[in-house]
């Protein structure tokens, strides 16, 4: 099993389906409204371990970290990702 993103074509709610790779293509339906939403390509997720006794520095050197076109760190208000089925 994978996890595919999918972007609703009526609300654009983005949410991930888990399914397998032979259904990769088959469109997924809305959580929210129930319309049909496509499979859309975005960055992979990556992860390094960081040597022992260091905490893992953002690219950069920022002090914060960014993801799906915001920022958190110092000085960002505290918010949710509402919208993503747990």
């Amino acid at each position: 099993m994978a996890l595919y993103d999918f972007r609703c074509s009526r609300c654009g709610l983005e949410f991930e389906v888990s399914r397998p790779m032979a259904q990769a293509g088959e469109p997924a339906f809305c959580p929210v409204d129930g319309a049909e939403s496509h499979r859309f390509f975005t960055m992979p997720m990556t992860f390094t371990k960081p040597s022992p006794g260091r905490r893992p520095t953002p690219p950069g050197g920022s002090r914060g970290w960014s993801h799906h076109g915001h920022s958190h760190g110092p000085g960002t208000g505290g918010h949710s990702h509402g919208g993503r089925p747990g």
